[in-house]
């Protein structure tokens, strides 16, 4: 009765061990699946990254190139902002509203 134990322990034990190299085996062919969509990927960020460094260089001198604007338009709304005081003065003296 013993010697049967032990043996239905070992084949218990054995049985135990193919499942869980079985299993394993599962999870090593899944992170392999993983760390070749990582290489693609890793791949991808790199080529846009080499493609899109040119980009700072342009950005920086439209950048330098649209400040003189931003500062012209400024100008130019405050001397729009003057003319429609003035507009206003000219309409209540005429008696009226300027129409908006």
């Amino acid at each position: 009765m013993v010697f049967l134990l032990t043996n239905l322990s070992w084949l218990a034990a054995a049985i135990l061990l193919l499942v869980l190299g079985w299993a394993l085996l599962q999870i090593a062919r899944a992170l392999e699946g993983i760390a070749k969509s990582l290489d693609k990927i890793d791949w991808g960020v790199r080529a846009i990254d080499s493609q899109t460094a040119p980009l700072e260089t342009h950005i920086k001198t439209l950048n330098n190139n649209l400040t003189p604007l931003r500062d012209g338009l400024g100008a130019v709304e405050k001397g729009l902002v003057a003319a429609s005081g003035k507009l206003d003065i000219v309409a209540k003296a005429l008696g009226g509203q300027r129409p908006m």
